[in-house]
Formats: C-alpha cells, sequence, structure tokens
C-alpha cells in the first residue's frame, strides 16, 4: 500500500550523519531541512505486511519464515502472533539520490542521511497505527527488530520479503548480495502477546555492538 511520509525526525538525519552531540552551525540545519523538503516531495513510499500465528518454534504459521538468533526470539517469547513487514522509499528515491549526487556530492551526503531517516519514519508510525489499534482488541504489540540487528541472521530479509510477496506489493526485491533495492528500503518483525510485553531500551541502548558502534547514538553507550 501506499503512505504518506508525514514528518522526517532532524536528530535522526543527524544521527546517520554521524553526529555525536556537539552544536550544528544553522548553515547545515539549513541543509538538512532543504533535503528533508526535497525527499518529502520526492519519494513515494509503500508499506506491507501480514500478521500470522506463531508456533513455539518461532515460525510464522504457513510459510518458511522461522525467527532465527536468541536476541529476537527472546522479544517474541510469551508472543501468540507475529507480524512481518516491509517498507521501501520506492525507485523514485534512488533516481532522486542520483540527480542529487550528479549537482552536489555535499548535498547527497545530506540527502542519504535524511532518507535513511524517512524510512524509520514510515515504520515508526505504522507501528504507533498497529500499536494502538491492537489496544482496542485487549492485545499487546512488541517492539519490531530487523534482520541484521544483534544476532538475527541477514539473510532473513529475502525470507521476509519473500512471504511478503513484496516484490509485487511494494516493488522491493533482495539482490545476490542480499542488499534490499530500493536501498532505503527495511524489514522488520514484531511480536503480539495477550499480556503485556516488556519494551527494549529506546535507541542503541538495547544493542550489544554499541560500545564500538561508530554509529551509536550519544547516551546510549
Amino acid at each position: 500500500m501506499q503512505v504518506e511520509l508525514r514528518k522526517i525526525d532532524m536528530r535522526e538525519a543527524l544521527h546517520y550523519l554521524g553526529w555525536r552531540g556537539t552544536p550544528v552551525d544553522e548553515a547545515t540545519l539549513v541543509q538538512i531541512r532543504s533535503q528533508i523538503d526535497t525527499a518529502k516531495a520526492g519519494v513515494q513510499p509503500r508499506l506491507t505486511y501480514k500478521r500470522f500465528a506463531m508456533d513455539g518454534d518461532f515460525r510464522a504459521a504457513g510459510t518458511t519464515f522461522c525467527a532465527q538468533g536468541e536476541d529476537v526470539r527472546r522479544m517474541l517469547g510469551g508472543c501468540g502472533e507475529v507480524v512481518l513487514m516491509a517498507a521501501t522509499l520506492g525507485a523514485a528515491s534512488e533516481q532522486l539520490l542520483l540527480r542529487t549526487q550528479a549537482r552536489s556530492a555535499g548535498d547527497a551526503l545530506i540527502l542519504d542521511a535524511v532518507l535513511s531517516a524517512a524510512i524509520e519514519s514510515i515504520l515508526d508510525e505504522q507501528e504507533q497505527s498497529m500499536r494502538r489499534e491492537l489496544a482496542g482488541q485487549g492485545l499487546y504489540l512488541t517492539d519490531r527488530y530487523s534482520p541484521g540487528y544483534g544476532d538475527m541472521p541477514l539473510w532473513q530479509t529475502r525470507e521476509i520479503c519473500t512471504v511478503l510477496g513484496a516484490d509485487r506489493a511494494i516493488g522491493l526485491t533482495v539482490a545476490r548480495s542480499g542488499i534490499m533495492i530500493p536501498r532505503k528500503s527495511v524489514t522488520c518483525v514484531m511480536g503480539i502477546s495477550k499480556t503485556p510485553v516488556a519494551r527494549r531500551p529506546a535507541g542503541c541502548a538495547a544493542c550489544p555492538a554499541r560500545a564500538t558502534c561508530p554509529m551509536a547514538r550519544p547516551g546510549d553507550n
């Protein structure tokens, strides 16, 4: 389904630019705001998801997907259902980046960070919408977890896309190398429980690699 990109968080864009909490000059902020406007006007976000019963082996019923990795299984523990989701900014985001690169390497660097923040914004909004809907049913949604995060293998990206039929649904494919095309795309897993679930700390605080990660957010180490 086509979705609307309502907002792009400035702090998230700064994070993808390697910001470590130091003051940012006004000229840079103006440049980032300009690229946020460019992204909002130029991308065509799409999203797809499906909800499945989940068995004791962390398998989405009727599919080949079985969550791998202790971290994601810990998150899904106690859940009776699992949600598989994929989102992309679409081929227009690739074209936008190419045009910007031809004009200005600096603008392209900022736009790349802004687009990364944009896809996270799409997922954040969908997650909150689902959380509200499930609350009305007396159900609880876990955080989302993506392949490549913690000890969840990156190759499960392809499994999620296959189960969702993401190529037909939103134009998202996975290259032989494992890279998603378009690149500004994300796949993730969430669990649904009948009882309240513990939420992971926000930001980078829950990641076991945060101490050595160059992208860790300030204060989360």
